[in-house]
């Protein structure tokens, strides 16, 4: 059930007047769950199960860690629930993987183990609800929350239906105080979720989707282009999945405030970033910020030494590549990231006083060096198989022998978009309500909405993190 789909529309708005109609919020909390459930079962209702198994763990391992007093056990009821959420995790995304990589790894070295690959259907979310089920077991062994006595409250905060399938990644700290207080139908906050849900609405729909009309012919067969062709294609990905993940991220914004409540902000314009390191304090914020606290700080963060954090970023912008997908595509993705972030950590020692006075020349050369390294990884993260992003990188410097092409006045035409969201991002409507009369407001409202549909293209194309 996509965010785009008239399904979702039906369902969103039967959801909302059934939520508010009811007069206690406990209630609400309940109904909301319930309707989180059936959000997720529409896709197949077969993995409701796993999702309740996964609350369950959670809930369950959340009390024990709270109410045990020695350590050792606490830190073993923790084990327990992380090992047991990441086994989830491990066997439905990355099965698979493990098994061709071993048949790969055995085919090279001369010996043929040929394993059986189970063939696991991917259940849709998974990397963002098992996310959020450690954050919450962690963040109690932290003594950051408490434990939750209401069963309810960890399921809607784990399964509640807008951040559900692609984030935003929500700790429990910033989400669970949320349900200390009842709910309030705001008529101004209900104008603030339509303006971002609308927004959203006009990147995925208007903007990433006819992105997606480049850059999939390309990549699925970068044989067929020239080097004109392959740079339209490659920089219309660049430009989709911002668009397409940025807009997501806005719509489940907006969807959570108009059933009061709310969602940390996601993106913060990453294609202005100077080096990598900004990048990620921009783009996908909630998974940058967890890695972080949860992976690269509990490895030892900067703690051992300069040789030690450099591993340690490594390590986590592997691992992060790898939580996107099963693929080592991936993998290298995040290897690239990785290695961007220890030379800026290097650059930073070393750099002389020329460039560290923040001139125009040296912004500009950091950025457009920052932004070609996110370009060349992005082309890794959306090709099917290495050998076809080594194609791609080998044809945007000229050598190719495809002969389709499209027209260099894309390339503006995919640039514009970008830097109009970075130029007047900061003063967007998204940022707080316009302040109009009802009639008027929803005239206009329904003027824009009709514009983005007729802009949508014919074809609905999923949203790319739906697949992590």
């Amino acid at each position: 059930m996509s965010f785009d789909s008239i399904i979702f529309g039906v369902f969103f708005l039967s959801t909302f007047f059934v939520y508010w109609s009811l007069p206690q919020d406990s209630w609400r909390r309940v109904f909301l769950t319930f309707s989180s459930f059936f959000f997720y079962g529409f896709w197949d209702y077969r993995y409701i199960a796993l999702m309740l198994f996964v609350i369950i763990v959670a809930f369950f391992t959340a009390l024990i860690i709270a109410k045990s007093t020695n350590q050792k056990q606490r830190i073993r009821w923790l084990s327990i629930g992380v090992v047991l959420h990441l086994s989830v995790l491990f066997y439905f995304k990355y099965v698979d993987f493990f098994f061709g990589s071993l048949n790969g790894f055995s085919d090279f070295f001369g010996f043929n183990i040929d394993l059986p690959l189970p063939n696991v259907l991917l259940p849709v979310g998974i990397s963002f609800f098992t996310f959020h089920a450690i954050s919450y077991t962690m963040d109690v062994f932290r003594k950051k929350v408490s434990a939750e006595l209401s069963f309810f409250r960890v399921a809607l905060y784990i399964s509640f239906f807008p951040q559900l399938i692609a984030g935003p990644i929500v700790r429990s700290s910033f989400f669970l105080p949320q349900l200390q207080y009842a709910r309030i139908c705001n008529p101004e906050f209900l104008g603030k979720g339509l303006q971002q849900f609308l927004m959203g609405f006009l990147f995925k729909t208007v903007l990433a989707d006819n992105l997606a009309n480049l850059a999939d012919p390309v990549f699925s067969n970068p044989d067929m282009y020239d080097t004109s062709g392959l740079w339209v294609g490659a920089l219309a990905y660049y430009a989709q999945i911002y668009f397409d993940f940025a807009g997501y991220s806005l719509m489940a914004i907006g969807c959570a405030i108009w059933f009061g409540y709310h969602l940390p902000n996601n993106f913060t314009w990453p294609y202005t970033a100077t080096s990598v390191t900004e990048f990620w304090s921009r783009w996908h914020m909630s998974l940058s910020s967890w890695l972080r606290d949860y992976l690269y700080i509990p490895l030892g963060g900067n703690k051992k030494g300069t040789i030690f954090q450099y591993r340690n970023l490594m390590l986590t912008m592997v691992i992060g590549g790898l939580w996107h997908g099963a693929s080592w595509n991936f993998v290298i993705w995040g290897g690239l990231h990785g290695i961007a972030l220890i030379i800026h950590k290097i650059w930073l020692l070393f750099r002389g006083e020329l460039f560290n006075k923040r001139t125009y020349f040296v912004i500009i050369f950091s950025w457009l060096f920052t932004q070609l390294w996110i370009f060349i990884a992005w082309i890794f993260f959306r090709a099917y198989e290495f050998s076809d992003a080594i194609r791609i990188l080998k044809g945007l410097c000229g050598y190719t022998e495809g002969n389709t092409t499209f027209s260099l006045v894309f390339i503006p035409i995919i640039i514009f978009p970008l830097f109009a969201d970075a130029l007047f991002g900061r003063f967007r409507f998204e940022r707080g309500c316009i302040h109009l009369s009802s009639g008027v407001y929803a005239f206009f409202v329904g003027i824009i909405f009709a514009v983005m549909l007729w802009l949508k293209p014919l074809s609905s194309i999923p949203f790319i993190y739906f697949q992590f």
